[in-house]
């Protein structure tokens, strides 16, 4: 029996799931020697290292984003602008993603926020509380 149509979801399971080989062969149902072979010969470890390293800049990019609009939501708060909801929903996104990666729900952010000067950020409470209070917006569209 072929096992070749096996390979892209193996792979997907090592790089990408984090299981290891035993658990990998267990789940495909094929040999533990054929999960190692793959591995080896399609080089997974280092498609691991590349996949951690754009997690890595993704994690920097999507971080620095969310300064760039929270000074600019904090820029137009105190001159007395109209606050975007569109601007205002981006950064509650932002937030839910940099707490997800500090829950451990994503690749890890802390190593990039431990080096950066800590930014002040909004709380979800506090963006709810703006909605509410200032702009009036209860959240849906």
């Amino acid at each position: 029996m072929n096992k070749l149509h096996l390979l892209h979801e193996a792979e997907k399971l090592y790089c990408v799931e984090n299981l290891s080989p035993e658990m990998i062969a267990e789940k495909l149902n094929i040999s533990r020697r054929t999960i190692f072979n793959w591995k080896k010969k399609h080089n997974w470890d280092n498609h691991i290292v590349r996949i951690k390293d754009f997690s890595k800049q993704f994690a920097g990019d999507i971080y620095n984003v969310g300064v760039k609009l929270l000074t600019k939501l904090n820029d137009d708060i105190d001159n007395n602008r109209i606050l975007n909801k569109h601007e205002i929903c981006a950064l509650e996104n932002i937030i839910k993603i940099i707490n997800k990666e500090e829950k451990g729900q994503t690749k890890n952010l802390n190593n990039f926020l431990n080096k950066k000067k800590p930014a002040k950020l909004l709380t979800p409470d506090v963006i709810e509380e703006i909605n509410n209070e200032i702009l009036g917006w209860n959240g849906a569209y």
